[in-house]
């Protein structure tokens, strides 16, 4: 969206609003200079605008540096440059490189390092990680600071309690702030993909069955929709190092619940998918379609860019299906992307029919802490909340306004079908080297998601509008089954992460044993549930049952 005056952008981004929703390892914080006059701006009608009258107060931020972002630097960056003038809030930067930011963060507060004011940015921290530096003082607890300083972090609360439940821990401090995870097709992500070219050259209709996706599949395979006189057409493909592109995960649902660590909720009871009958149903059909050549045996080795490149094969006219959250993550080329349609989910043979819904996934990453070394703990609070305006967080992903992106003209139908509320200028700067923003570090709550996009002209491949019609397809399918987020204490949460790691690695390579048949379903299905139980399957269920019971039950 690009505002072409200032005081049009904060009247829209009001309205807004009221509608919704990394250097080198030398990482000293970086000096800034600038005088008072060199700040001053029209004053924001924002509770955290600049008081030109007042001196510049100063904080640390320590953050991921992004590669591509050029420079953090006020007058050089334009964001810092702008925040700045907003906050009266000049800004120390503590780079980490971006490849090693965790196990320099966990060094950090271990060893009472000086992290500065603000702690910004996606590290991959966990509420393990929050609950047990909170409860050591590494970290300082924010409730009382939001509850007297920071009124967009309270309204974010109001509007989703599921949000505030999540970062609270079980002492009843508040370590954390995550990000508003916007993203409506993402969490609807477990999709499924046809070549549209080879229903028609087969007069066969979309399947709606799992059996009637086996009969497309062995005519894919037997009577050459390419054309080009070779049995070389794939059925399905895929890749685990995708989004959303494992083979199984789309099929699967056609026999049983499950979200992406293999778990659901139904009657208030936690289950393991993977170590049920339906799901061992599920896997005796997907090697029945392996056993028969229905499936490219790479789909279970594949990345990203070999699993486009068999897509690709025959200018797009090879693999019959695909899985995947969109075409873009198996498709290089606009015109093969235009091929896929979205498969609607399937009715399994006991009528089962059910489409991944991630009901959680607003609860996104932790983006801000702050740490012990904090000096001025009602400043870096202040600074933190302003970055939960829209402005701010738009900034944050999008770049500058009139640059990057601007304001549709009215009428404008967006990718989702209502009111576009930004257009991309020339193209998404998020992967570019620039020096528009932070990539994301500071995004915490933007009011619409990428679905806000103006749709593009027909014709053109539209991911934004394909994601949103198949993200509402699934909708119509889907039932609320997701685990929530929990926050357990330090030491339960210490042994969650080491069950649930061990238990992902284990079920996920057997799964893949069983499909291809290096494990068989009707033989080997006990001794694997028995592998499971040693894991620890068994106190792994009870101690996310122990904590839904107590604080998410019938929600």
């Amino acid at each position: 969206m690009r505002i072409r005056t200032a005081s049009f952008l904060m009247s829209f981004l009001a309205a807004m609003m009221v509608v919704s929703a990394c250097s080198n390892s030398e990482t000293a914080p970086s000096s800034q200079t600038s005088n008072d006059s060199s700040t001053k701006t029209d004053q924001s009608k924002d509770n955290n605008a600049k008081d030109s009258s007042k001196k510049l107060t100063t904080i640390t931020v320590t953050t991921p540096r992004w590669p591509n972002t050029l420079s953090y630097e006020y007058g050089e960056n334009e964001l810092t440059t702008w925040e700045q003038d907003q906050t009266n809030t000049q800004i120390k930067w503590n780079l980490f490189p971006d490849a090693d930011k965790m196990q320099k963060l966990n060094l950090e507060l271990s060893s009472g390092g000086n992290l500065g004011d603000v702690v910004m940015g996606d590290f991959g921290a966990d509420n393990s990680f929050l609950a047990t530096y909170g409860s050591q003082g590494a970290l300082i607890p924010l409730e009382d600071l939001i509850e007297k300083n920071a009124p967009n972090i309270k309204q974010q609360f109001e509007q989703y309690p599921d949000l505030k439940k999540s970062v609270t821990a079980p002492d009843g401090h508040i370590y954390g702030l995550r990000e508003l995870g916007n993203c409506y097709n993402c969490d609807r992500a477990m999709r499924f993909w046809i070549n549209s070219d080879f229903l028609k050259k087969l007069n066969m209709s979309m399947p709606t069955t799992t059996d009637e996706l086996e009969k497309l599949l062995k005519a894919v395979k037997e009577k050459d929709p390419n054309g080009n006189g070779k049995a070389d057409e794939i059925g399905i493909t895929g890749s685990p190092k995708s989004w959303y592109a494992n083979v199984h995960q789309f099929i699967l649902h056609a026999f049983t619940y499950f979200d992406g660590d293999g778990l659901y909720v139904k009657n208030d009871k936690v289950v393991a998918a993977y170590a049920t009958q339906e799901w061992r149903d599920g896997l005796r059909y997907l090697n029945k379609l392996y056993s028969q050549g229905l499936i490219d045996p790479s789909a279970f080795t594949n990345d990203e860019n070999q699993m486009k490149q068999t897509v690709e094969l025959n200018n797009g006219q090879t693999v019959a299906a695909v899985a995947g959250g969109g075409q873009h993550v198996f498709a290089a080329n606009d015109s093969t992307r235009l091929k896929y349609e979205i498969v609607p989910p399937l009715k399994g043979p006991s009528g089962f029919q059910n489409a991944y819904r991630n009901d959680y996934g607003i609860i996104a990453s932790y983006k801000f802490m702050i740490p012990a070394s904090v000096k001025d703990k009602v400043a870096a609070i202040k600074w933190i909340d302003f970055q939960f305006t829209q402005e701010a967080s738009a900034r944050g992903r999008y770049g500058t306004p009139g640059v990057n992106w601007e304001k549709p003209k009215a009428g404008t139908t967006a990718a989702n079908g209502g009111d576009a509320q930004f257009t991309i200028i020339g193209h998404d700067i998020w992967q570019d080297p620039q020096k528009a923003h932070w990539h994301g570090a500071n995004s915490v709550w933007q009011r619409w998601g990428s679905d806000a996009r103006a749709k593009l002209e027909e014709g053109k491949f539209d991911l934004e509008t394909s994601l949103f019609d198949a993200a509402k397809l699934y909708d119509k399918y889907a039932e609320k089954a997701s685990v929530p987020k929990f926050f357990f204490n330090p030491d339960t949460a210490q042994k969650y992460n080491q069950i649930r790691q061990d238990l992902k690695k284990y079920y996920e390579a057997a799964t893949a044993d069983f499909i291809v048949g290096n494990r068989n379903i009707d033989k080997d299905w006990d001794t694997y549930l028995g592998e499971l139980k040693k894991i620890g399957v068994d106190e792994f269920i009870k101690i996310q049952q122990t904590e839904y019971d107590k604080n998410w039950k019938s929600k």
